[in-house]
């Protein structure tokens, strides 16, 4: 969803129920962001679980309000606190995940929702540093069919380069982080592409494994810098492109996407 400088995904699981990844609601998208959640969902329609890849104010901000409308039954995240626990996103968010109930998930294990398979590929790790986005989650939602993974997506969060040099890649082959789809981790950061061992050289290995064909980047205005040139020029390296040659796509650019992942593939759209 396009919702500024943040994250905001909404899952619709093959189990008929909906899970809502990140939120960033602010006073400028308010509107907008809860209309497009009332015309997909159904007004009063429940939220299976609201998952927090971390606790970062533009990954949490306005659940409270979503909540108001389309009741959260859950909260899923990995555990770790925030870098801003007095502020007001940080506080609301705690009340409602004491409220609703919540669940902390594990790294190296998996969810399945009907045909849906949530692989969480990182969470608490204590291999890699400490800093709320190399303690959050990065997931893998799967397509299956008859034991057959169709297609596949990859929400980042903000991790950086560590979280899958010492983490994520020292887990899995491969062969079982190829994704379809990878969203662009921290806005289109640089910090996923850089290796504090090397100054001469960016880390490629964990994108050259997930071999995506195109690269989602969710990002608004901002005073970072994001989505960093370099990024955007590895994301495009490495990225294999859909079968009209697009490779990397911003919703500053292009507003909210569907992403449908198929037996067969999968197909993105502007909405």
């Amino acid at each position: 969803m396009n919702v500024g400088h943040g994250n905001m995904v909404l899952l619709e699981a093959t189990n008929d129920k909906f899970y809502l990844c990140d939120c960033n609601i602010t006073n400028d998208n308010e509107d907008s962001v809860l209309d497009y959640l009332g015309r997909v969902l159904g007004w009063g329609t429940t939220i299976s679980a609201f998952i927090c890849t971390h606790r970062d104010a533009d990954h949490m901000r306005g659940i409270k309000k979503v909540h108001e409308y389309f009741p959260v039954t859950s909260i899923w995240d990995s555990g770790h606190p925030g870098t801003t626990t007095n502020s007001t996103e940080y506080r609301e968010y705690m009340d409602l995940r004491r409220t609703v109930g919540y669940e902390e998930k594990k790294k190296k294990t998996r969810q399945d929702l009907g045909m849906t398979r949530l692989r969480y590929l990182s969470a608490k790790d204590d291999r890699i540093e400490k800093n709320a986005n190399a303690q959050g989650l990065v997931i893998k939602v799967e397509h299956w069919n008859r034991n057959i993974c169709g297609s596949s997506a990859i929400l980042t969060g903000d991790c950086d380069a560590e979280t899958w040099r010492y983490g994520i890649l020292q887990d899995y082959d491969a062969s079982e982080v190829c994704a379809s789809i990878l969203m662009g981790a921290h806005h289109g950061s640089i910090s996923f592409f850089d290796d504090p061992a090397d100054n001469q050289n960016y880390y490629t290995d964990h994108i050259q494994a997930i071999n995506p064909a195109m690269t989602i980047i969710s990002v608004g205005d901002n005073a970072h810098g994001h989505p960093d040139e370099k990024a955007i020029e590895l994301y495009k390296k490495y990225s294999t492109g859909s079968k009209k040659g697009n490779k990397v796509y911003t919703t500053q650019e292009k507003g909210t996407m569907k992403l449908t992942l198929k037996d067969d593939g999968w197909s993105l759209n502007v909405v």
